[in-house]
């Protein structure tokens, strides 16, 4: 009689936690099912047989014609009795009319400028991919055409080039056909401005969809875009899966290729990535797996390689953020830390290590950082944070300060979704990261226990708060799917795996191998430099090194910049000295790459440690004039107040790098409770800050939290209420001492 009203307070008691964190907005439309509510989660305890290959059910999404004549034939059952596996393409039918309802020219998509829209306007109307191979195939077997009659190729415009990328030419006919036709751009020249113009967009490799096409012609169309590919663009080709729908006549395929820049000279696609999760769930024994190749043995001997410290390998337990921990991917998705790229059982990996000479748990036969990192055309890191209660602070200063692209959340399958789960979770929505799930220790849950923990994170990422679109990923078309959506953090794909016995390990290698980049950083490297540090150590004999994120700018060995601010937010001068790259030395950081820097001060008698390094200072171009804040304006929404807030209220501010407590001046409410939306001016406690327009920020103080977008910023000197300064904040100088009861 009690089960009803239980299980309702539990998904109210999941609904309230999830808002905490998430801004109130208008509900989506409802998604469609994908399928029955125990089909997909049934399938996970007993995993589809068939790991890849085609899809008898999937209907095509680029032709509505093909679509509706296989529509009949997929909403029935398959031979042998069995319901169609119709999840991937319920979610392809779903992301394809929330496309259609926000139409956006190729240019807008890309980002360009308004010069580069005027010189890419053929470029809007390229029509489906697959159309364009498939003319330039039949170009290429029609008879050719006399030099005197054939007309002038007309140049196609050329878009901007990916991040480091090295342009082609684009007139090199392909198995004759000809470079140009008489509408100006020929069918060649189309589709490799297409093919350059989605290299540009996802910053170097692409994920290509050719379809649906007839399958005699398969073969013909992939061969063309491997050779333009290879001779135009100077990338590699991998036809990652095939993909058929419809049936007799009306069958056609599908082919997903991926398209992949070579590594050259630093450039290479780095994605980093977030594992949050609560305690004891398995977030270092599976970045452990993943990176090192070698199964756990279930005692931990996987994450031993992750811990960085005595007393975290003691208790197992993550109380520091553990960033240098990288996988890397070659221009045809091979995993490049090992030999093999697959994954060897504990005692494998144990024999191995005996044999080079010992130094804990590795991948066999695994290579050392630099060869990963020369070797890769994509590398991913993992940034390992603490699921601990007690380090929920550190955990946040990783999601905010380290900017990472996705979030990964573990969740330990027999203990299910807890309130540690829920809280990281908040925080990469507020902070608007999209996510996957992966739910680990398979092996350890029964079915029952499983299919609850599943149950459980569908009902809490369907909340309106998290609008997210759940996807349990069961098999290599449902990886291609949930990645091409994954990047507007709209799908949020669920992997069940196990560390121990290594399954699904396999798709979820093959999902971190197809993420997209998210953030376009090329648009920002010709900016002024600016680097965010987030920590600092010495090195015996070396000196004082510091490390961060590049977000803005390039930086090269022997250049000149500015540190800061200090306690009284002046800025000193420094020089570069020597750069690291994940762990390999460089001569120059390339925007959106994490590193670390050796500097000496740029004035005599000066020393770095006279400078009070710390925690959330930036390094500046040498020209720049920045300047540090202590009072600035945002907009705030309360997600959760345990209590009432006036002024003189003094949470924790979060702001990109910065962490430090801050008390309300002035706002535009008397109060504030939960659900509350207002303008509110922060002063910083201790000591000036520099922070930029637009950041968005989390504040808490015990169970209080809110988010907001900084939108002013004061001078020094400057009387409260008067004109706010611009990028950077007002100057410098000593400050009177912070109210009693004041804490960082």
């Amino acid at each position: 009689m009690t089960q009803p009203s239980t299980t309702a307070a539990r998904e109210e008691s999941e609904q309230e936690q999830v808002h905490e964190y998430a801004e109130p907005r208008k509900a989506p439309p409802a998604a469609p099912a994908l399928s029955a509510p125990e089909a997909p989660l049934a399938s996970v305890a007993a995993p589809r047989a068939a790991g890849g290959g085609a899809a008898e059910g999937a209907a095509p999404t680029g032709d509505a014609r093909v679509a509706g004549e296989s529509s009949a034939s997929s909403d029935t059952e398959d031979d042998d009795g069995a319901p169609p596996q119709d999840g991937a393409r319920a979610l392809e039918e779903e992301l394809a009319a929330e496309a259609s309802s926000r139409p956006r020219s190729l240019v807008e998509s890309l980002g360009w400028d308004a010069a580069d829209e005027a010189a890419a306007g053929e470029l809007r109307d390229l029509g489906d991919l697959a159309q364009l191979v498939l003319e330039v195939a039949d170009l290429a077997r029609a008879p050719p055409t006399p030099d005197a009659a054939r007309p002038a190729p007309t140049p196609a415009p050329a878009p901007p080039r990916a991040h480091g990328q090295a342009g082609g030419a684009a007139d090199i006919a392909v198995d004759g056909a000809p470079a140009a036709d008489e509408g100006g751009m020929g069918a060649k020249e189309r589709l490799v401005a297409a093919l350059r113009a989605r290299l540009f967009d996802a910053q170097g490799e692409a994920l290509l969809e050719l379809g649906p096409i007839v399958p005699d012609r398969a073969d013909e169309c992939f061969s063309i875009v491997r050779a333009l590919c290879d001779g135009e663009l100077g990338c590699r080709t991998h036809l990652v899966l095939t993909r058929e729908a419809g049936r007799g006549k009306q069958r056609r395929v599908r082919l997903d290729v991926l398209v992949r820049l070579p590594p050259s000279e630093q450039r290479h696609l780095n994605l980093r990535v977030a594992v949050i999760g609560n305690v004891d769930a398995g977030k270092s024994t599976l970045v452990g797996v993943l990176v090192g190749g070698t199964l756990d043995n279930g005692r931990g001997s996987a994450r031993m390689r992750v811990l960085k410290h005595k007393h975290e390998a003691e208790t197992g337990r993550t109380s520091s953020i553990a960033e240098d921990q990288h996988l890397g991917f070659d221009q045809v998705g091979n995993i490049v830390n090992a030999q093999h790229g697959q994954l060897v059982s504990a005692a494998a990996g144990a024999d191995a290590d005996n044999v080079g000479g010992g130094g804990g748990p590795s991948r066999a036969a695994s290579c050392s950082w630099q060869e990963v990192v020369q070797r890769s055309s994509k590398v991913v890191s993992f940034i390992d944070l603490a699921g601990h209660e007690r380090y929920l602070k550190t955990t946040m200063f990783g999601m905010t300060a380290h900017d990472p692209d996705y979030g990964l959340v573990v969740v330990g399958a027999n203990h299910g979704v807890t309130r540690m789960t829920k809280e990281h979770l908040g925080v990469a929505i507020a902070l608007h990261v999209p996510v996957l799930i992966v739910v680990t220790k398979s092996d350890l849950a029964p079915d029952n226990v499983l299919r609850e923990t599943l149950q459980q994170l569908q009902r809490l990422l369907r909340v309106p708060g998290a609008r997210k679109r759940p996807f349990v990923v069961r098999g290599m078309e449902d990886v291609v799917v949930a990645s091409r959506a994954f990047r507007d953090g709209f799908v949020a794909p669920i992997f069940t795996v196990s560390n121990v016995s290594g399954e699904s390990m396999d798709l979820l290698h093959a999902f971190i191998n197809l993420m997209p980049a998210r953030k376009r950083w090329a648009q920002r490297s010709d900016g002024a430099v600016e680097f965010l540090i987030d920590q600092f150590f010495n090195v015996p004999g070396i000196g004082t090194v510091i490390a961060g994120t590049l977000v803005s700018g390039q930086v090269t060995t022997g250049m000149a910049l500015q540190i800061g601010p200090d306690h009284t937010g002046a800025f000193k001068p420094v020089l570069i000295k020597s750069i690291h790259h994940m762990r390999t030395p460089v001569q120059r950081l390339l925007t959106g790459q994490s590193g670390a820097f050796l500097m000496r001060s740029l004035k005599r008698k000066e020393h770095l440690r006279t400078m009070g390094l710390r925690k959330g200072m930036v390094l500046i171009g040498e020209h720049a004039e920045p300047r540090a804040t202590w009072r600035f304006m945002c907009d705030v929404l309360v997600l959760h107040s345990s209590t009432t807030m006036r002024c003189n209220y003094q949470p924790v501010l979060h702001v990109r790098n910065v962490r430090q407590s801050a008390r309300i001046v002035r706002m535009d409410r008397e109060v504030l409770r939960t659900g509350a939306k207002a303008s509110i001016e922060f002063e910083f406690l201790f000591r000036p800050e520099f922070i930029t327009l637009g950041s968005r920020l989390i504040f808490r103080e015990g169970k209080t939290k809110g988010i907001g977008n900084v939108t002013r910023l004061f001078a020094h000197d400057e009387p409260r209420g008067g004109a706010p300064v611009g990028r950077g904040a007002g100057g410098g100088g000593p400050r009177p001492p912070p109210p009693a009861g004041a804490h960082a």
